[in-house]
Protein backbone atom coordinates (compact mmCIF):
# COMPACT_ATOMS: atom_id res chain seq x y z
CA UNK A 1 0.00 0.00 0.00
CA UNK A 2 2.87 2.27 1.07
CA UNK A 3 4.44 1.89 -2.45
CA UNK A 4 1.64 4.58 -4.05
CA UNK A 5 2.04 6.86 -1.07
CA UNK A 6 4.85 9.44 -0.99
CA UNK A 7 7.23 9.07 2.31
CA UNK A 8 6.16 12.46 3.94
CA UNK A 9 1.99 11.32 3.79
CA UNK A 10 2.93 7.72 4.65
CA UNK A 11 4.49 9.25 7.99
CA UNK A 12 1.86 11.45 8.33
CA UNK A 13 -1.15 8.90 7.90
CA UNK A 14 1.04 6.39 10.47
CA UNK A 15 0.93 9.29 13.06
CA UNK A 16 -2.72 9.79 12.19
CA UNK A 17 -3.46 6.34 12.70
CA UNK A 18 -1.65 6.40 16.02
CA UNK A 19 -2.98 9.15 17.52
CA UNK A 20 -6.52 7.82 16.35
CA UNK A 21 -6.24 4.46 18.13
CA UNK A 22 -4.72 6.34 21.71
CA UNK A 23 -7.85 8.04 21.39
CA UNK A 24 -9.99 5.40 20.70
CA UNK A 25 -8.66 4.76 24.08
CA UNK A 26 -9.88 7.63 25.58
CA UNK A 27 -13.46 7.06 24.23
CA UNK A 28 -13.54 3.87 26.41
CA UNK A 29 -11.79 5.61 29.49
CA UNK A 30 -14.29 8.46 29.31
CA UNK A 31 -17.76 6.97 28.39
CA UNK A 32 -18.78 6.80 31.68
CA UNK A 33 -17.94 10.59 32.24
CA UNK A 34 -14.60 10.86 33.36
CA UNK A 35 -11.98 13.31 32.22
CA UNK A 36 -8.68 12.07 31.59
CA UNK A 37 -5.49 13.11 30.98
CA UNK A 38 -3.39 9.67 31.59
CA UNK A 39 -3.76 8.60 28.08
CA UNK A 40 -0.32 9.67 26.96
CA UNK A 41 1.18 8.14 29.95
CA UNK A 42 -0.43 4.70 29.60
CA UNK A 43 0.36 4.94 25.64
CA UNK A 44 4.00 5.22 27.21
CA UNK A 45 3.83 2.54 29.75
CA UNK A 46 3.12 0.26 26.62
CA UNK A 47 5.82 1.47 24.54
CA UNK A 48 8.36 1.17 27.64
CA UNK A 49 6.55 -2.24 28.47
CA UNK A 50 6.76 -3.99 24.81
CA UNK A 51 10.24 -2.15 23.72
CA UNK A 52 11.81 -3.84 26.94
CA UNK A 53 10.19 -7.46 26.10
CA UNK A 54 11.36 -7.43 23.03
CA UNK A 55 14.39 -5.70 22.48
CA UNK A 56 15.78 -7.06 26.10
CA UNK A 57 13.76 -10.50 26.09
CA UNK A 58 13.87 -10.94 22.46
CA UNK A 59 10.15 -11.68 22.34
CA UNK A 60 7.83 -11.23 19.73
CA UNK A 61 6.47 -7.83 19.04
CA UNK A 62 3.25 -9.14 18.89
CA UNK A 63 3.89 -10.75 22.98
CA UNK A 64 5.56 -7.31 24.37
CA UNK A 65 1.78 -5.89 22.57
CA UNK A 66 -0.11 -7.70 24.57
CA UNK A 67 2.15 -6.98 28.13
CA UNK A 68 1.91 -3.54 28.03
CA UNK A 69 -1.89 -4.10 27.08
CA UNK A 70 -2.27 -6.07 30.12
CA UNK A 71 0.14 -3.80 32.45
CA UNK A 72 -2.18 -0.48 31.13
CA UNK A 73 -5.63 -2.44 31.75
CA UNK A 74 -4.55 -3.29 35.17
CA UNK A 75 -2.90 0.63 35.62
CA UNK A 76 -5.97 1.55 34.30
CA UNK A 77 -8.77 0.08 36.38
CA UNK A 78 -6.70 0.74 39.37
CA UNK A 79 -6.66 4.36 38.35
CA UNK A 80 -10.25 4.02 37.16
CA UNK A 81 -11.48 2.43 40.84
CA UNK A 82 -9.79 5.25 42.78
CA UNK A 83 -10.69 8.47 40.46
CA UNK A 84 -14.69 6.69 40.59
CA UNK A 85 -14.52 7.99 43.95
CA UNK A 86 -13.70 11.89 44.11
CA UNK A 87 -15.73 14.46 42.58
CA UNK A 88 -14.93 14.36 38.89
CA UNK A 89 -12.51 17.82 38.92
CA UNK A 90 -10.62 15.74 41.68
CA UNK A 91 -10.52 12.94 39.67
CA UNK A 92 -9.65 14.84 36.25
CA UNK A 93 -6.61 16.19 38.28
CA UNK A 94 -5.78 12.69 39.99
CA UNK A 95 -5.15 11.46 35.99
CA UNK A 96 -2.69 14.68 35.62
CA UNK A 97 -0.56 14.00 38.88
CA UNK A 98 -0.65 10.25 37.86
CA UNK A 99 0.87 11.31 34.67
CA UNK A 100 3.30 13.44 36.09
CA UNK A 101 4.35 10.72 38.40
CA UNK A 102 5.23 8.40 35.79
CA UNK A 103 7.22 11.04 34.05
CA UNK A 104 9.40 10.96 37.17
CA UNK A 105 10.08 7.36 37.67
CA UNK A 106 10.47 6.75 34.00
CA UNK A 107 13.33 9.87 33.77
CA UNK A 108 15.00 8.35 37.33
CA UNK A 109 15.05 4.68 36.10
CA UNK A 110 17.83 3.72 34.74
CA UNK A 111 16.48 0.33 33.47
CA UNK A 112 13.93 2.53 31.08
CA UNK A 113 16.71 4.58 29.60
CA UNK A 114 16.56 7.31 32.61
CA UNK A 115 16.44 11.08 30.43
CA UNK A 116 17.69 9.82 26.98
CA UNK A 117 15.11 7.19 27.18
CA UNK A 118 15.13 3.55 25.64
CA UNK A 119 16.57 3.14 22.13
CA UNK A 120 17.50 0.79 19.73
CA UNK A 121 13.52 -0.63 19.62
CA UNK A 122 13.09 -2.94 16.48
CA UNK A 123 11.24 -1.34 13.48
CA UNK A 124 7.78 -3.43 13.45
CA UNK A 125 4.92 -0.52 12.74
CA UNK A 126 4.26 0.11 9.13
CA UNK A 127 0.73 1.77 7.39
CA UNK A 128 -1.17 -1.48 7.13
CA UNK A 129 -0.43 -2.57 10.90
CA UNK A 130 -1.67 0.74 12.04
CA UNK A 131 -4.59 1.10 10.38
CA UNK A 132 -5.60 -2.69 10.60
CA UNK A 133 -5.71 -2.30 14.47
CA UNK A 134 -7.49 0.98 14.21
CA UNK A 135 -9.86 -0.88 12.55
CA UNK A 136 -9.86 -3.65 15.04
CA UNK A 137 -10.16 -0.48 17.40
CA UNK A 138 -13.28 0.74 15.50
CA UNK A 139 -14.93 -1.72 15.77
CA UNK A 140 -14.67 -3.12 19.71
CA UNK A 141 -16.00 0.10 20.71
CA UNK A 142 -18.52 -0.13 18.22
CA UNK A 143 -19.72 -2.92 19.81
CA UNK A 144 -19.26 -1.61 23.35
CA UNK A 145 -21.23 1.00 22.14
CA UNK A 146 -24.17 -1.01 21.93
CA UNK A 147 -23.42 -3.66 24.60
CA UNK A 148 -24.44 -3.67 28.07
CA UNK A 149 -21.87 -2.16 29.50
CA UNK A 150 -21.53 0.56 27.13
CA UNK A 151 -25.23 1.34 27.92
CA UNK A 152 -24.55 1.50 31.73
CA UNK A 153 -21.16 3.70 31.02
CA UNK A 154 -23.75 5.84 29.17
CA UNK A 155 -26.29 5.99 31.83
CA UNK A 156 -23.68 7.18 34.56
CA UNK A 157 -22.00 9.78 32.44
CA UNK A 158 -25.71 11.24 32.17
CA UNK A 159 -26.77 10.87 35.69
CA UNK A 160 -24.40 8.65 38.26
CA UNK A 161 -27.07 9.09 40.72
CA UNK A 162 -29.87 7.44 38.56
CA UNK A 163 -27.73 4.77 37.28
CA UNK A 164 -26.94 4.06 40.64
CA UNK A 165 -30.79 4.17 41.44
CA UNK A 166 -31.58 1.36 38.37
CA UNK A 167 -28.86 -1.00 40.02
CA UNK A 168 -25.58 -0.10 37.64
CA UNK A 169 -22.28 -0.87 39.80
CA UNK A 170 -20.93 2.86 39.68
CA UNK A 171 -17.63 2.22 40.86
CA UNK A 172 -17.07 -1.32 38.58
CA UNK A 173 -18.11 0.22 35.60
CA UNK A 174 -15.93 3.39 35.78
CA UNK A 175 -13.13 1.17 36.38
CA UNK A 176 -13.55 -1.89 34.08
CA UNK A 177 -14.45 1.09 31.38
CA UNK A 178 -10.94 3.19 32.40
CA UNK A 179 -8.87 0.14 32.09
CA UNK A 180 -10.32 -1.05 28.46
CA UNK A 181 -9.46 2.14 27.04
CA UNK A 182 -6.09 1.77 28.79
CA UNK A 183 -5.15 -1.02 27.45
CA UNK A 184 -6.31 0.33 23.65
CA UNK A 185 -4.45 3.84 24.61
CA UNK A 186 -1.18 1.02 25.63
CA UNK A 187 -1.46 -0.52 22.28
CA UNK A 188 -1.15 2.47 20.51
CA UNK A 189 1.69 3.57 22.01
CA UNK A 190 3.54 0.15 21.94
CA UNK A 191 3.52 0.68 17.77
CA UNK A 192 4.26 4.13 18.31
CA UNK A 193 7.43 2.85 20.18
CA UNK A 194 8.11 0.39 17.62
CA UNK A 195 7.65 2.90 14.95
CA UNK A 196 10.00 5.70 15.78
CA UNK A 197 12.09 3.55 17.42
CA UNK A 198 12.86 5.36 20.83
CA UNK A 199 10.40 5.55 24.52
CA UNK A 200 11.35 8.68 26.57
CA UNK A 201 9.86 9.96 29.56
CA UNK A 202 8.72 13.47 28.29
CA UNK A 203 6.03 11.93 25.66
CA UNK A 204 3.83 10.95 29.23
CA UNK A 205 3.20 13.90 30.32
CA UNK A 206 -0.02 16.11 30.78
CA UNK A 207 0.42 18.18 27.90
CA UNK A 208 0.80 14.96 25.92
CA UNK A 209 -2.31 13.79 27.58
CA UNK A 210 -4.07 17.09 27.34
CA UNK A 211 -3.33 16.88 23.07
CA UNK A 212 -5.46 13.09 23.30
CA UNK A 213 -7.93 14.74 25.31
CA UNK A 214 -8.69 17.87 22.56
CA UNK A 215 -9.23 15.22 19.65
CA UNK A 216 -11.47 12.97 21.61
CA UNK A 217 -13.16 16.73 22.61
CA UNK A 218 -13.02 17.54 19.25
CA UNK A 219 -14.37 14.91 17.12
CA UNK A 220 -17.48 14.14 19.35
CA UNK A 221 -17.01 12.67 22.85
CA UNK A 222 -20.64 11.15 22.60
CA UNK A 223 -20.04 9.19 19.84
CA UNK A 224 -17.53 5.87 19.41
CA UNK A 225 -15.99 7.21 15.81
CA UNK A 226 -16.31 10.74 16.28
CA UNK A 227 -12.34 11.07 18.64
CA UNK A 228 -10.79 8.92 15.92
CA UNK A 229 -11.86 11.15 13.50
CA UNK A 230 -10.79 14.53 15.72
CA UNK A 231 -7.72 12.83 15.89
CA UNK A 232 -6.85 11.85 12.03
CA UNK A 233 -8.51 15.32 11.22
CA UNK A 234 -6.14 17.30 13.69
CA UNK A 235 -2.86 15.54 13.11
CA UNK A 236 -3.24 15.58 8.90
CA UNK A 237 -4.95 19.07 8.63
CA UNK A 238 -1.28 21.04 9.38
CA UNK A 239 0.35 19.27 7.12
CA UNK A 240 -2.15 19.83 4.69
CA UNK A 241 -1.80 23.50 4.91
CA UNK A 242 2.26 23.57 4.59
CA UNK A 243 1.26 25.10 1.05
CA UNK A 244 1.27 28.43 3.25
CA UNK A 245 4.00 27.76 5.43
CA UNK A 246 3.70 31.60 7.11
CA UNK A 247 0.15 31.32 7.29
CA UNK A 248 -1.01 27.56 7.82
CA UNK A 249 -1.25 28.17 11.46
CA UNK A 250 -3.44 31.15 10.82
CA UNK A 251 -5.68 29.15 8.48
CA UNK A 252 -5.10 25.85 11.07
CA UNK A 253 -6.81 28.06 14.29
CA UNK A 254 -9.15 30.13 11.74
CA UNK A 255 -11.03 26.44 10.74
CA UNK A 256 -10.83 25.23 14.50
CA UNK A 257 -12.81 28.12 15.58
CA UNK A 258 -15.56 27.88 12.53
CA UNK A 259 -15.43 24.27 13.56
CA UNK A 260 -16.17 25.01 17.26
CA UNK A 261 -19.42 27.37 16.15
CA UNK A 262 -20.97 25.34 13.82
CA UNK A 263 -20.01 22.05 16.02
CA UNK A 264 -20.02 23.10 19.29
CA UNK A 265 -20.35 18.96 20.37
CA UNK A 266 -17.96 17.83 17.93
CA UNK A 267 -17.26 17.12 14.40
CA UNK A 268 -19.97 14.09 14.90
CA UNK A 269 -22.17 15.23 17.69
CA UNK A 270 -25.09 13.56 18.99
CA UNK A 271 -27.92 15.80 17.91
CA UNK A 272 -31.67 15.51 19.10
CA UNK A 273 -34.56 14.31 16.57
CA UNK A 274 -35.99 17.31 14.66
CA UNK A 275 -32.82 19.34 15.49
CA UNK A 276 -30.89 20.82 12.27
CA UNK A 277 -27.41 19.58 12.05
CA UNK A 278 -24.72 21.55 11.25
CA UNK A 279 -26.30 24.76 12.97
CA UNK A 280 -25.41 26.38 16.11
CA UNK A 281 -28.09 26.81 18.78
CA UNK A 282 -28.35 30.06 18.64
CA UNK A 283 -29.00 29.91 15.04
CA UNK A 284 -31.36 27.33 15.54
CA UNK A 285 -33.45 29.48 17.83
CA UNK A 286 -33.19 32.59 15.67
CA UNK A 287 -34.42 30.58 12.67
CA UNK A 288 -37.59 29.06 14.84
CA UNK A 289 -38.35 32.41 16.02
CA UNK A 290 -38.73 34.30 13.17
CA UNK A 291 -40.61 31.33 11.63
CA UNK A 292 -43.14 31.48 14.47
CA UNK A 293 -43.49 34.93 14.24
CA UNK A 294 -44.28 35.36 10.60
CA UNK A 295 -47.17 32.48 10.69
CA UNK A 296 -48.10 35.20 13.68
CA UNK A 297 -48.48 37.32 11.21
CA UNK A 298 -50.40 35.38 8.79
Amino acid sequence: MSQFISGFWVVTLISAGLNAIITTGVYFSSSAGAFTVAHAALAGMGGYASALITSNLGFPVWVGILVGAALAFVTGSLLGWVSAQMHPLVAGLATMAFAEITVVVAFNTEQLGGATGLTGIPLRTNLGLVYLVLALALFAAWRFHHSRLGYAAHAIRDSMRAASVMGVNVVRVKALVFGIGSAVAAVGGALHAHYIMVQTAGDMGFWGGMNYAFFWIFGGSYTFWGPALGAMVLTILPEALRFSMSGRYILYGLLLMIVVVVRPQGLIPVMPMGSRIGLPSWLRGRRLVTGTSRAGRR
